[in-house]
């Protein structure tokens, strides 16, 4: 249960946020809200595409305001599943001033708050925007030269630093501890006219991919409010897949961002750890092995993802701040040419370590056909050497046997979801050698996990060889690979903690440092244990510094699998009205309509 000392700061921070979101509400400006009940009501008996028109020409005629069509537009209950609004065509109405900067807040700042109370996503609402918003228009009326994400609202996961905010990575400890300067990522995004309104729920300590902790409680897939929408990025993975932001930020260490966004069907590239680096922000294990840290966007198209990738690797006023960078902007050039011809690409189903479920194995068979189809030769693909590996993964990620860890969950109430994990690190080092013996013959996988630990200053520099030379060796394995997401869609909240070496799946290609990223293949229809409907997704990896290359596949993948969906479902089919209600619990829509 923790300390009293921790409980007692629990509960005065709970009513903190509530007064700090009171004071958001009382900011947001929602006269013409009102109307979204109507619009709510009519679309019980409208088709959804008609009620778009009616409000378009409604808006041209005179009838309502610019503020209403926004909060139309943004509202979820319209836009979830349609594919009409991008960030893009979004960011080109700001820029005309067809919606101002304070009136796009406005109106996402409503649909986060609907959908905190309902998923429990957010950690903090930041008041400060709506002077950011304000300034910006103020400064940028009638100006033609605007920075290229003028007036877009984005959400921050909560591990990056916000000026006047705490950092507690949802540790009592770090309560009461307001940072004093911004994440250089914030900032950067900033001065490219973006303004940051929220921060998300993530695990405790950030190590967990079920987003729980006993400050913010936990967070529920969008999908299915019973499951985990992943971790640690969980609350930003579910904010912007419900719509409540236009594009969110996150972090990973061993899946951070790919895990969350396909369970939450959200397009991400973890990039090389020196593509993009950040400072002033906690990242996780601090002293870690070999293992790199990365960050990158959560977005709902490949499309939006290099927008934002065109305005941060490379930029030469953010590698002035931070001059560890590699400077090499993203080259579109390179995109085109690479999907332009014909590609060879290694795959596999399974990795030898674990074998995903057959959703997650079928999303790989079934992507890779679509590409010999198309005329790419695959290869089927063995991990070398997979013991070495997996045992090297859970060796570089706690060097130090777990004691850090054990700090940072020391005297804290934990969460029902994390205590099976906190308690696990507590196991005496021969205790874990006698189980991981014991389970050779039962499971080599528990055996490989338990008995995984540095054991000396020689032991550590051992690893570290051992790792490099691992990487040199696959670094001439392959160019471009597909593989599974993850080893299972969203799972209820009671099991990441039993299956902590799922990590391995994604956490691989930090400990390679190879570019990895996540690409939604729409959502099974048929699945074991009421998981129908849940996202699938595939797991897409190019070399270091090939993130270019990982953009061209992540390209070529969503294409194919959007006509393949549209093929098999239509535009909208009873399946996507299924997750559509999920939004809108109000009363039994009549399907035909649809």
């Amino acid at each position: 249960n923790g300390s009293s000392e921790n409980r007692r700061k629990i509960a005065e921070y709970a009513q903190l946020r509530e007064d700090r979101i009171a004071a958001v509400r009382g900011r947001l400006n929602t006269s013409k809200g009102d109307l979204l009940d109507e619009i709510r009501s009519s679309i019980l008996s409208k088709n959804l595409l008609e009620l778009i028109g009616e409000m378009l020409v409604l808006f041209n005629e005179g009838h309502i305001s610019r503020r209403t069509l926004c909060f139309c537009f943004i509202s979820q209950e319209m836009t979830f599943m349609s594919g009409i609004f991008e960030s893009k065509s979004f960011a080109e109405a700001l820029q005309k001033e067809e919606v101002t900067a304070e009136e796009a807040l406005d109106a996402y700042i409503w649909k986060a708050l609907q959908l905190h109370e309902k998923f429990n996503c957010a950690a903090e609402f930041l008041i400060e925007a709506f002077d950011e918003a304000k300034k910006l228009d103020d400064v940028w009326h009638g100006k033609t030269n605007k920075p290229p994400l003028f007036g877009i609202p984005f959400s921050v996961k909560s591990n990056f630093n916000v000026k006047g905010y705490d950092c507690s990575l949802s540790l009592a400890k770090f309560l009461g501890k307001p940072v004093s300067s911004d994440c250089s990522f914030i900032v950067h995004l900033r001065s490219l006219g973006a303004i940051p309104f929220v921060t998300t729920n993530v695990p405790q300590a950030l190590l967990s991919y079920v987003c729980s902790s006993a400050v913010y409680g936990t967070t529920a897939n969008p999908y299915d409010p019973g499951r985990t929408p992943g971790g640690s990025s969980g609350g930003e993975c579910v904010l912007c897949a419900a719509g409540g932001t236009v594009f969110g930020i996150g972090t990973d260490l061993a899946g951070s961002l790919r895990i969350p966004a396909a369970m939450c069907g959200l397009v991400t590239l973890k990039p090389t750890e020196s593509r993009f680096v950040i400072r002033e922000s906690f990242t996780g294990l601090p002293g870690r092995g070999r293992m790199g840290f990365s960050c990158g966007y959560f977005t709902r198209t490949v499309k939006e993802q290099k927008l934002l990738l065109k305005y941060t690797y490379g930029n030469e006023n953010y590698i002035k701040e931070i001059p560890q960078m590699v400077p090499l902007p993203l080259n579109e050039k390179q995109i085109g040419i690479v999907k332009g011809r014909k590609l060879r690409i290694g795959y596999y189903i399974d990795d030898g370590f674990l074998v995903p479920i057959p959703a997650c194995s079928r999303a790989v068979s079934e992507t890779i056909e679509a590409l010999e189809n198309m005329g790419h030769e695959t290869v089927l693909f063995e991990i070398p050497n997979m013991d070495r590996a997996s045992a090297l993964f859970f060796k570089n990620i706690m060097p130090d046997r777990g004691a850090f860890c054990n700090y940072l969950f020391s005297n804290e109430p934990l969460s029902p979801f994390i205590r099976l994990f906190a308690l696990m690190l507590k196991v005496p080092v021969c205790i874990r050698w006698f189980a991981g013996w014991i389970l050779k013959m039962i499971s080599p996988q528990m055996s490989t996990v338990c008995s995984s630990y540095v054991k000396d200053l020689s032991d550590l520099r051992r690893t570290q060889e051992m790792t490099d030379d691992f990487r040199a060796e696959v670094l001439t394995a392959f160019h471009f690979l597909i593989a599974f997401s993850f080893l299972v869609p969203a799972v209820p909240h009671k099991y990441p903690s039993r299956m902590t070496f799922c990590a391995f799946a994604t956490g691989l290609y930090n400990m390679l440092d190879f570019p990895s990223a996540v690409v939604p293949t729409g959502f099974w229809p048929v699945a074991a244990n009421k998981s129908a409907g849940l996202p699938l997704a595939v797991q897409i990896v190019a070399l270091p510094f090939h993130e270019e290359d990982c953009l061209a596949v992540m390209e070529i993948v969503e294409e194919l699998w959007e006509k393949r969906n549209l093929a098999r479902k239509g535009s909208f089919s009873k399946l996507n009205l299924a997750q559509f209600l999920r939004y809108f619990p109000c009363e039994k829509m009549n399907e035909k309509k649809y």
